[in-house]
């Protein structure tokens, strides 16, 4: 042990490298979220349980080498989804929300639980407004008769203390909506196992605005699941992975995606990435975590992506297509709860500028280099600032324009390197073209319609890609 210590601290700290300074002490059950602290200690959300306890904690407090803080409260009211507001946290808690200060003591100033008006039922997901307000979704009941709410509504707005908005109106639909996230521009993505909202038909998911109108400008092409994380991306596109269906005529499972702005899937996207399980299929439910440099890490319980070994988590570019520059060791161990096997990430969460912390069920973690068997649940991995001080060789070796296109495009290269190709590939992984490439700008013919992949390479081999779509 003493020796995987040393070894960890003197080699170099390459970005999505094990930090082995790090380990956890309890041997159950998960880890839902992670709130990384000013003093580099953590906050830790889930089923979790030290060796002698005889009860489940849903909240414990780590320092910065993965020790258990004996001073944060043995009973706190936490167990899901963590989110730092000021000098507080609010945590899902059972079926509704509850706020607590960074020491773990209950925040008496704000009572979701004995709320006039309102019964939580089944839980869903909550965003925090900056002055503390909350919408919450899922289903529950609401009986205020003063303005007629009366039943069983989706979307619910509270006050900074807990207590029903009467100041805006709840929403309801004939299912309950689980996941849902705030867009650039106002308003939110939603998801859920529904096929209405507000009276109206809608897809399982489906965008509202501010005040929880449901907005039809966006119609995605979904016959049947939903989005277990979202990425809304400045420019309207939207990143979902969970388990989708595109048409009602076929029984593939389609599980990450990129939305345009109309619902419409993002051609230039890999909206075919295989994510399987050795136990489960195709029938995995991932998640994902986008890095401030566009990459992607594509978290989940599964065994390989795209047919390469991958455990528990994977690296993306920003389109979506599996990279083999991290993750490509052993990943996330076994871990065997109530005879249920699990291996894989729930969440990963960026502390400061060099850190990243995944987390889920597992036990042990191999990052390639250095196999640490003593991992558990929850992970810190050197971020080297994301990745961004590293050429990112997808987005910023070439860019292709306009793109869909009709015929030619325009490939511009930020720098020309020595023995430079590009190859295009059609939809089979057929070559279709092959040129030596000595400008900056090169221009390329592509006479059929169809989804092709364009390949740059040089003396080393294919160093970068992107997708192409001729309309």
């Amino acid at each position: 042990m003493v020796l995987a210590f040393a070894f960890g601290a003197a080699r170099a700290q390459q970005p999505f490298d094990l930090d082995p300074t790090f380990r956890a002490q309890f041997n159950d059950w998960y880890v839902s979220s992670v709130l990384a602290l000013e003093d580099g200690g953590i906050l830790l959300s889930g089923e979790i349980k030290y060796p002698g306890d005889t009860y489940f904690r849903t909240g414990v407090r780590l320092w910065p080498d993965g020790q258990r803080d004996l001073d944060f409260p043995d009973i706190v009211y936490m167990g899901g989804k963590l989110v730092r507001w000021q000098d507080r946290v609010y945590a899902q808690s059972g079926i509704g929300v509850r706020r607590s200060f960074l020491d773990g003591t209950l925040d008496e100033g704000f009572d979701m639980v004995n709320a006039p008006y309102f019964i939580a039922l089944q839980g869903g997901d909550y965003h925090v407004y900056p002055d503390g307000r909350l919408l919450m979704s899922g289903v529950h009941q609401l009986d205020y008769p003063d303005s007629n709410w009366v039943g069983f509504y989706s979307l619910i707005w509270f006050t900074a203390e807990g207590y029903l908005d009467t100041l805006r109106t709840p929403r309801l639909c004939d299912g309950a909506i689980f996941e849902f996230e705030p867009l650039p521009g106002g308003g939110f993505i939603c998801t859920g196992a529904l096929s209405e909202y507000e009276g109206q038909p809608t897809a399982t998911i489906f965008k509202i605005d501010d005040a929880g109108l449901y907005d039809p400008s966006f119609q995605p092409t979904l016959a049947w699941g939903e989005a277990y994380s979202f990425t809304p991306l400045p420019d309207g596109r939207i990143l979902a992975s969970g388990l989708f269906r595109t048409s009602s005529s076929t029984t593939d499972t389609t599980q990450f995606v990129r939305f345009m702005p109309d619902g419409s899937l993002d051609a230039t996207f890999n909206n075919d990435l295989v994510v399987h399980s050795q136990e489960y299929g195709r029938f995995v439910l991932p998640r994902h975590k986008q890095l401030p440099d566009g990459r992607i890490l594509l978290l989940g319980d599964y065994d390989d992506v795209d047919g390469q070994p991958r455990s528990g988590i994977a690296l993306l570019d920003a389109n979506g297509e599996l990279l083999n520059t991290a993750f490509t060791g052993g990943g996330c161990g076994p871990y065997i709860y109530q005879g249920v096997p699990y291996n894989g990430t729930l969440g990963a969460t960026l502390a400061g500028d060099s850190l990243i912390y995944i987390h889920g069920t597992y036990h042990g973690y191999d990052d390639g280099t250095t196999n640490d068997p003593l991992q558990r649940f929850v992970t810190r991995l050197y971020g080297s600032d994301y990745g961004m001080g590293m050429p990112d060789t997808h987005s910023q070796a070439f860019s292709l324009y306009p793109n869909p296109t009709s015929s030619n495009i325009t490939l511009q290269l930020q720098h020309v390197p020595r023995n430079a190709s590009v190859v295009v590939r059609d939809a089979l992984g057929r070559e279709v073209l092959h040129r030596r490439i000595r400008d900056y700008y090169t221009s390329l013919a592509l006479e059929h319609t169809g989804v092709y992949m364009l390949e740059l390479h040089d003396a080393s081999g294919r160093i970068a890609s992107e997708r192409v779509v001729v309309e």
